[in-house]
This record gives C-alpha cells, sequence and structure tokens, in this order.
C-alpha cells in the first residue's frame, strides 16, 4: 500500500509540474527576446525541481523494495524452516494433531458437567490444563491451524474452570455457643445432626478435638466428594470401601485406606457415616 501511495504522488507530482508550467498563457508576439529568456529560465528551473522530486520518489521506493524483499525473505525462510521440520518428521507432527484433537474431545465432554461434577473431578481439570501447556511447548503448535485449535482448547477449559467455581462449597463461620451437632442439623448446612462427622473430616485441619471448636473459625461445608474421597454411608467397613472398582479394586488393601486416614480413625474396625476418607492414589 506504501509503494503505490508513492506511485500517486509521483504522478501528481508530474501533472502538477507540467500544468502548472503551461497553465499559464503567453502573448508571444508581444514578447521581448529578455522576456522569453526569464520564461525559458523559469521553466526550466520547475522542471529540474519536479524531476529533482521524481528522483527523490525513485531512491524512496528503491530502499523500500529492499525492505520488503528482506522481510519477505525472513518470512519465506521462518516458513521453509516449519515445513522443513513438519516434513521431516510426518508421523509426529500427525500425532501431535491427534492429540489435540483428543484434548479437545475430553475438555468438551467435561464441559458438559454439572458444576457439582465439575467439582468433584477438579484434579482432571487439572490435568486437562497440564496436558494443554504441554501442548503449547511443541514446536508444532506454531503452525497457523494448531494455534487455533490449542486456543480453543484453553477457551474449553477456562469455561470449565468457570463452571465449576459456582459448585466451590460454602463456608460455615463459627459463633459462641456452637458444636459441631448443632452446626450440622441447621437445615441450610446438612439437617442431620449425624452429620457432624462430615464437617468435622472436611475440616481436620483445623479442628484437632471434634469437641473443642472455636469462635470465628470458618469451616468448608462440602456438598460434594473429590475424585479422591470417599464419602462412608451405614453398613461400609474399609474393607468394603476398599474393593470398590473406583478405589483399590480389593479388599484386601484396606490397610491402604487406614494409613491415608489415621488422623481421623482411631480404631479400623470403626468408621462412622458422614466420614469423608482419603483414597491414597
Amino acid at each position: 500500500m506504501k509503494i503505490k501511495s508513492i506511485f500517486t504522488v509521483m504522478l501528481l507530482v508530474i501533472i502538477l509540474a507540467f500544468s502548472s508550467v503551461f497553465a499559464q498563457t503567453y502573448n508571444y508576439e508581444e514578447m521581448t527576446q529578455e522576456q522569453y529568456n526569464t520564461y525559458l529560465a523559469e521553466w526550466q528551473q520547475r522542471l529540474q525541481t519536479a524531476q529533482s522530486g521524481i528522483d527523490g520518489e525513485n531512491t524512496e521506493i528503491d530502499a523500500l523494495k529492499k525492505e520488503l524483499d528482506t522481510l519477505q525473505g525472513e518470512i519465506d525462510g521462518e516458513w521453509d524452516a516449519m515445513y522443513t521440520a513438519a516434513s521431516a518428521d510426518q508421523p509426529a507432527f500427525n500425532s501431535y494433531g491427534e492429540s489435540l484433537n483428543g484434548l479437545k474431545s475430553d475438555a468438551a465432554s467435561m464441559l458438559n458437567m454439572t458444576p457439582e461434577e465439575i467439582y468433584s473431578k477438579s484434579g482432571e481439570v487439572d490435568e486437562l490444563q497440564a496436558r494443554l501447556d504441554e501442548a503449547k511447548k511443541n514446536h508444532f503448535s506454531a503452525t497457523s491451524d494448531n494455534t487455533a485449535e490449542v486456543n480453543a482448547i484453553q477457551s474449553l477449559i477456562d469455561q470449565i474452570k468457570a463452571k465449576g467455581a459456582a459448585a466451590i462449597p460454602p463456608s460455615y463461620t463459627v459463633v459462641r455457643g456452637d458444636y459441631l451437632w448443632k452446626i450440622a442439623a441447621k437445615e441450610d448446612i446438612y439437617g442431620d445432626a449425624y452429620a457432624w462427622m462430615r464437617i468435622y473430616t472436611s475440616n481436620k485441619d483445623q479442628i484437632k478435638d471434634p469437641n473443642m471448636i472455636f469462635p470465628n473459625q470458618v469451616f468448608t461445608i462440602d456438598h460434594q466428594v473429590g475424585a479422591d474421597q470417599h464419602l462412608v454411608v451405614k453398613g461400609e467397613n474399609l474393607s468394603k470401601i476398599a474393593g470398590y472398582s473406583n478405589v483399590y479394586g480389593s479388599a484386601f488393601k484396606w490397610q491402604k485406606l487406614y494409613e491415608a486416614n489415621k488422623n481421623t480413625i482411631s480404631d479400623p474396625s470403626v468408621i462412622f457415616p458422614y466420614q469423608v476418607l482419603k483414597i491414597a492414589r
């Protein structure tokens, strides 16, 4: 566009130069030799000035052409290097594209989950982000198609995080006279006094003794369990839980559950409904 503008300016300079020379009308019959010589010198000066302007524009055009050729050479070199790398390892290039497709499919599936489901799978959301971050480091991500795909996947993950945030568990601030049974029985908490154990195990980091809580403590009130957690229900024991396919798939691994939850289980043969157990992977 700049070169085109320069040519336009050149043309205008030429037109203006010649039009200014010949725009005037002269009465040659009454003109003296001295006047003629004066006008001739003036015309020659104007033509010289116009030619000088044209020469200057030509010089700038030549400089711009050289700069454009240099830039184009650099661009061509970058593309050649990228195409050479891709062609030299075509299977890897294709594999990279397939991995992006798989990642995009996984992200789209998770986005279709409810906020509560997403919250319970927060570890999987982090894994999706880690996979994408690793994909961004690959030199194949520099191609325009792959860059667009990477950006689309990042957008999906951002939407997943925003959707899951809606299910972040509420909190409860302890007031004077509270105790775990009383808090758990509140209708806006669990509506069941026996659920005190859930508050206790979910906030074990700040509750050392379930019989002693203090004003202004802020407890997390979970309504979902994470991927590495299990909410105990009536009739369960460590062996039964360890045997579940989504836990360890073997009742004989109950000791692994016990070791991961020794801070809330004093006797491995006794666990209580509403306990939240960590599942060590």
